[in-house]
């Protein structure tokens, strides 16, 4: 049975309004009604989407997608939008393959009146400080529950939540999801509150491709799929809410231009990455190329500053990379669709951002990033959000000893509670070397798959034969695991829908 959507309309100066399936507040949104007027508005960042579309005096809303398609219609998103799956690349917030409908997004407001229908888009209002940002961590963590276990993966942000909830009092579990990666096998470090229970969990079956039915209303891709099943099941093995530190480091990070330099700015010179090159000599060129904003290795001085890299101090930045796959198993319509699709993505993300608060900035792009379904996360918390707002930049990030040091607010909690060897891969390296190693195991099965029928290949858009010697050659699945994993997930979904 579809789900029921909300309807409200504005006919012969009456307002008729019908309730969804799911009332607001459980697709994180708000609504204000009055007898003459509806608004639909989205307060702060939320995980649970909620979809709508606009007509002549018309909104249709709810949380399905599949409620806003005719019966059997099953849309299949643009040429260059599958492949920017493929790539990686975060679909605009508000975005959605289906005709004219679009998410919620934080800070839009969709007004139904005598006027019309008017869709407007302003800024997230936070609420007062109170407080440092520990103690709104400490209050955030307190919400989900008398009772809850902290995903450690023995990175910064899981630290970080493990001190505070172990000196807040709480009854806290910690678990390590145990994947059998190569180089995780080491204990991650210790930390208060005893040590985390390992969960062994079954990397193949997480990564499996073959879950995908092809009856999802929109592409399941793996970087949020997976994060979500591995939350389901430390969540289920512990019987209680599963929290993880996702996000928090997105909340107090900072850019090496933007921290404070020191005493007439002697620190830069031996900050990397000047002293990698070796070529700036002086304070003034480390000033002048930083005052840039961007981090760009110059030539050699003994070929002049004339190599193919060399920029001239001075000169405006180069251009940001913006379209071009490096992606070897694309064809040339498959490129083009792809870069029409990237560029206006970009501008799209470029003009959302800017409108919107840095921190709220950091945390729409995260969560169109990465998958965080089956958890409680303090970073979306708004107290959370006001104080890591209200940080300045020297508070966030330092020069020290030769080495930008980010994050400072969660490093200098961790170490005051002496926790030492935390580790420091980016958020989403476990996900790559997961990619990798079931890719390698699996190569065989997928190329015999992807030989018989290619969905994407069928329209024009990678070459099947390179896709499968990329899965045969272990460089290229290495280099190239990600997008391989979701090339794969993404055919399959595109093979079960025909």
């Amino acid at each position: 049975m579809s789900a029921v959507l909300g309807v409200v309309e504005m006919s012969g100066g009456v307002l008729r309004c019908t309730e969804p399936d799911e009332p607001a507040a459980a697709l994180g949104a708000n609504v204000e009604r009055t007898d003459r007027s509806f608004e639909l508005s989205r307060l702060r960042p939320e995980t649970r989407p909620c979809y709508f579309r606009v007509g002549y005096g018309r909104l249709e809303w709810g949380g399905d997608p599949t409620a806003f398609l005719p019966a059997g219609a099953r849309p299949t998103p643009e040429p260059g939008a599958l492949l920017a799956m493929v790539h990686g690349q975060a679909a605009p917030p508000d975005s959605t393959p289906l005709p004219g409908v679009r998410r919620l997004t934080p800070g839009t407001r969709i007004r139904v009146d005598a006027d019309g229908v008017t869709v407007t888009q302003g800024q997230c209002e936070l609420p007062p400080v109170e407080g440092s940002l520990a103690r709104a961590v400490t209050r955030a963590l307190a919400s989900a529950g008398d009772e809850y276990v902290l995903a450690y993966s023995g990175g910064l942000a899981s630290a970080f939540l493990a001190v505070l909830a172990v000196a807040a009092g709480h009854r806290v579990h910690l678990v390590h999801a145990d994947l059998g990666l190569p180089g995780t096998r080491q204990p991650p470090a210790p930390v208060p509150g005893g040590t985390p229970r390992r969960v062994a969990l079954d990397l193949h079956e997480l990564l499996d491709h073959h879950t995908v039915s092809g009856t999802e209303p929109l592409p399941p891709l793996p970087d949020f799929e997976v994060p979500g099943r591995l939350h389901g099941a430390l969540a289920g093995a512990a019987g209680l809410p599963l929290v993880t530190g996702a996000l928090l480091e997105s909340l107090v990070s900072v850019k090496l231009p933007d921290v404070p330099r020191g005493t007439r700015a002697w620190r830069l010179l031996g900050c990397e990455p000047f002293h990698i090159s070796g070529t700036l000599g002086t304070l003034g060129e480390a000033l002048e190329l930083l005052d840039n904003r961007v981090v760009y290795t110059p030539g050699r001085r003994d070929t002049g500053g004339s190599g193919p890299d060399a920029q001239q101090l001075g000169a405006p930045p180069p251009p940001s990379p913006t379209g071009g796959s490096k992606l070897p198993w694309l064809t040339a319509e498959g490129k083009q669709a792809y870069e029409t699709t990237h560029r206006g993505s970009m501008a799209v993300w470029q003009d959302r951002l800017d409108a919107a608060k840095p921190v709220i900035g950091r945390i729409i792009g995260g969560l169109e990033e990465r998958g965080t379904a089956g958890a409680f996360l303090p970073a979306l918390d708004t107290g959370v959000l006001a104080a890591a707002a209200a940080l300045p930049a020297r508070r966030l990030g330092r020069i020290r000893r030769g080495v930008f040091e980010n994050h400072l607010p969660l490093r200098r909690a961790v170490a005051a509670a002496g926790v030492t060897g935390l580790r420091t891969a980016s958020p989403g390296h476990w996900l790559r070397l997961a990619a990798a190693a079931h890719l390698h195991r699996e190569r065989r099965k997928i190329v015999s798959e992807l030989e018989r029928e290619c969905a994407l290949g069928d329209l024009g858009l990678v070459e099947p034969r390179l896709v499968a010697a990329g899965l045969r050659e272990g460089r290229d699945i290495s280099s190239h695991a990600l997008p391989l994993l979701r090339l794969v997930w993404l055919d399959r979904w595109l093979r079960e829908r025909s």
